[in-house]
């Protein structure tokens, strides 16, 4: 068993969320969350097992609506950035994000957020042009959970790894925002629930990441909220 807050760390999910999924009303309406049980002193208690056995329930739910699509054409011929940006409906942004954060398993020969390119070339003016096989981008589209192409890069969630990795990525992406600008010194960060939907991942995942952030003075709380050292 444990309290809440290891529910919450367990499953990858904000108490908050561990609250309403487990309350009478939403088990009564099928959340399929385990019914917690009062230990001492009146605190709530979740048995682990069961919580296991929900969060695999969910994974099974979200393999089940993998989309499938067929790309027209040589499965061998390489296809460019902005042609892969396009199938997957992401504007120059986010795409960039999604760069940023997969450098680092690049450079160790790995796929990261997204594929490993096949080819990279020199570009006309400066950096790199990045090219994948169609066979590479059509089996990542597929992997991904959701129904359609632009239903966003598929990253390790609470469903598909490790919350580490996730957090791990959510503090590249900030630190690439300090490097970048987006955020500069004395600047008070947006609110965990804004930065929650920004960076795509749970409260608790964004929670984790600033406290990492923090630990590494890269941030600090102030009385107005966190703010870049």
């Amino acid at each position: 068993m444990t309290d809440r807050a290891g529910a919450a760390e367990f499953t990858g999910r904000s108490e908050h969320t561990i609250t309403i999924q487990t309350s009478p009303q939403r088990r009564a309406d099928g959340s399929g969350w385990p019914a917690p049980v009062k230990g001492p002193d009146g605190v709530l208690l979740y048995p682990l097992d069961e919580l296991a056995a929900t969060i695999e329930g969910i994974a099974e739910a979200a393999r089940a609506r993998v989309h499938s699509i067929t790309l027209d054409g040589n499965p061998d011929e390489m296809i460019s950035a902005v042609e892969f940006r396009a199938l997957i409906d992401a504007t120059a942004g986010p795409w960039s994000k999604y760069v940023d954060m997969s450098k680092g398993a690049w450079e160790r020969g790995e796929d990261g957020y997204l594929p490993r390119p096949d080819l990279e070339e020199p570009a006309r003016t400066r950096g790199v042009t990045r090219f994948w096989t169609r066979r590479r981008v059509e089996k990542w589209i597929n992997s991904r959970p959701g129904r359609s192409a632009g239903a966003g890069p598929r990253v390790r969630t609470e469903e598909t790894g490790p919350t580490a990795a996730k957090y791990r990525l959510v503090v590249a992406a900030i630190r690439q925002d300090i490097s970048e600008g987006t955020f500069t010194s004395g600047h008070r960060l947006p609110s965990m629930n804004a930065l929650s939907t920004q960076y795509g991942v749970s409260m608790s995942t964004i929670q984790r990441a600033i406290a990492e952030l923090r630990s590494e003075g890269v941030l600090t709380r102030g009385s107005d909220g966190i703010t870049v050292a």
